[in-house]
């Protein structure tokens, strides 16, 4: 049994390197970007690739590479279950609408006159956000109509960079400094304003739609509920940054504790059922009826802001206290687990 895994890992790939050494599970580097990538995978059972929301190589080779490794017949992770609305909220709308999923009240439009039609009638404020992006970037909330129609006209005009470093490297860092007084981390958003991580986003413009939510007010944090391998939960309430609606990219939370409605528990655990993926983090707020509702989902999310949870639930609900620790190995475990079972069906 052998696992292919990324040539350059990040977050999660780093544990599952480090789980395979400590439990001597046999695995290669796979280098995604060269031209022999598909002979590079031949003699592996599965396939693991933690693809990178902010890279623009990530973006045009992950989906294309992991779909065509999964049907050679290959376990992979993600899976195309996982993977093909990742970083796309509008996917992610359909997908979750389809299943049922309480999804928080949602709308897309592809026509510029439907949208202004729209926006004529309704109720605001709404949320705009673009398809793509992390820690709250691209998301706005929008207070009435007026500045609803800007919005609309610019995104089916001159559209909206993806990426606003200054946006994300100075008013986010200097919100931050404020938390952390990371002195270090604010001089690195400097540097970062003079020379872009990553080019190829901050010069893509999204153009041609618009998406809102419903605002749902009196939250004053959410829940990132993750579920791996549809048999463990565990997470956080992530509080919202000041004077904001914001919660995700706060950096202000708490971990979670068997402190959680086992309702809402019950829900993550059946969705992620529903959805066939065995990593899962739910962003979770509450309507006003005290309902909970999905803002939007995820198969990857930061490492380290969870191995010191104190614990998790298992597929019964029952608490299972300690701190976490390489939970990314679970997904290795499940991997491992489901190329035997192929192996067997052969």
């Amino acid at each position: 049994m052998k696992i292919g895994i990324q040539s350059n890992p990040r977050g999660f790939a780093k544990k599952w390197i480090e789980y395979c050494e400590i439990f001597n599970i046999d695995y290669k580097l796979i280098d995604v970007y060269k031209n022999d990538v598909i002979t590079q995978v031949k003699d592996c059972d599965a396939f693991m690739w933690h693809t990178d929301h902010l890279s623009r190589k990530d973006y045009q080779v992950a989906k294309r590479l992991l779909t065509a490794v999964e049907h050679s017949g290959k376990i992979c992770f993600p899976s195309i279950y996982e993977n093909w609305h990742y970083d796309d909220k509008v996917a992610q709308r359909y997908l979750l609408e389809a299943i049922d999923a309480p999804l928080i009240p949602s709308y897309v439009f592809f026509e510029e006159k439907e949208a202004l039609d729209w926006a004529e009638e309704t109720t605001w404020p709404k949320v705009f956000k673009l398809t793509g992006g992390a820690g709250s970037s691209n998301v706005n909330l929008i207070k009435d109509k007026s500045q609803a129609k800007k919005i609309i006209q610019k995104s089916f005009g001159k559209g909206h960079s993806i990426f606003d470093q200054r946006k994300y490297f100075l008013e986010e860092r200097i919100s931050k400094y404020k938390q952390d007084k990371s002195f270090v981390s604010l001089v690195k958003s400097f540097y970062h304003l003079l020379k872009p991580l990553n080019k190829e986003w901050v010069n893509h413009i999204e153009k041609d739609y618009v998406y809102f939510q419903d605002f749902m007010p009196n939250n004053s944090y959410d829940l990132r509920l993750v579920v791996v391998n549809q048999n463990r939960i565990f997470g956080l309430k992530r509080y919202n940054r000041k004077d904001d609606f914001r919660a995700s990219g706060s950096g202000n939370m708490d971990f979670l504790n068997n402190d959680v409605d086992k309702s809402i528990l019950q829900l993550a655990l059946d969705t992620s059922v529903k959805l066939k993926m065995n990593s899962v983090a739910y962003d979770i707020v509450f309507d006003p009826k005290s309902n909970p509702v999905i803002i939007e989902i995820t198969y990857a999310y930061s490492t380290s802001a969870y191995e010191k949870c104190p614990g998790y639930w298992d597929e019964n609900l029952n608490w299972h206290k300690g701190e976490i620790g390489n939970y990314s190995g679970w997904m290795v475990e499940e991997v491992i687990k489901q190329a035997k079972n192929k192996s067997i069906q052969k």
